[in-house]
């Protein structure tokens, strides 16, 4: 018996350790965070690397900070699963841009064509696209490449974030009211009410012991 006792409170100090585990050990208040947030990625990264000159850092920080806000990490490594989504989604906007400013150069350059061929503005990106093929196979690869890793990056937070509830549903202690059998309203050997029947059901009326009133003579004639 005592044995028994002894391996269940093992087990519970378990998973409570392995819950503190995923907890993170970094400041706690919203200043603190914003301070180190961008550590990882102005550190070994730098942030030369991530947004290039051109780009807006103050929107990949807004971009960073939206996704920071809507999947709340509670661990560093939740933490860099959402940098890696806002990398993949800056870069996937980056490659958007790429494709537009490759279009416009080589409409550009098709002007001229289009008075000799009498080309509209269709038959120019037709001949864009079949002019530049390999170029445009180039950014399908990447677009496809960005994606893949962004939702292996989503697929995983939301696979550590039900770890982290089920341990935490597994740690907490059952209380009383949480436990129906320990409920007020079931008192000791008697059945719980039936909620099919209304408590405010009016009973039958019961028959009077009181002889019924005699007829009177008007009712009589």
């Amino acid at each position: 018996m005592g044995q028994r006792g002894i391996t269940v409170a093992t087990d519970k100090q378990t998973a409570a350790n392995r819950l503190n585990a995923q907890k993170s050990t970094g400041p706690k208040t919203p200043e603190g965070r914003a301070a180190v947030r961008l550590n990882g990625v102005t550190h070994g990264l730098t942030a030369e690397t991530i947004v290039l000159k051109g780009e807006s850092e103050a929107d990949f920080t807004n971009l960073l900070n939206s996704l920071e806000a809507e999947h709340d990490p509670a661990s560093p490594t939740e933490e860099a699963l959402v940098v890696q989504l806002a990398m993949a989604t800056w870069r996937l906007r980056r490659l958007y841009h790429q494709e537009a400013g490759f279009y416009t150069c080589q409409l550009q350059s098709l002007v001229g064509m289009q008075k000799d061929l009498n080309l509209d503005d269709a038959g120019r990106m037709g001949h864009a696209a079949a002019w530049s093929e390999s170029t445009l196979n180039m950014f399908n690869r990447q677009e496809g490449r960005l994606e893949r890793t962004f939702y292996r990056a989503l697929h995983e937070l939301q696979r550590l974030r039900k770890e982290r509830e089920s341990n935490l549903a597994s740690v907490l202690p059952v209380t009383p009211e949480s436990d129906p059998r320990h409920s007020p309203s079931v008192s000791a050997g008697a059945e719980p009410p039936n909620p099919s029947v209304s408590a405010e059901a009016e009973l039958p009326a019961m028959p009077s012991d009181q002889p019924p009133p005699a007829p009177k003579a008007a009712d009589m004639q």
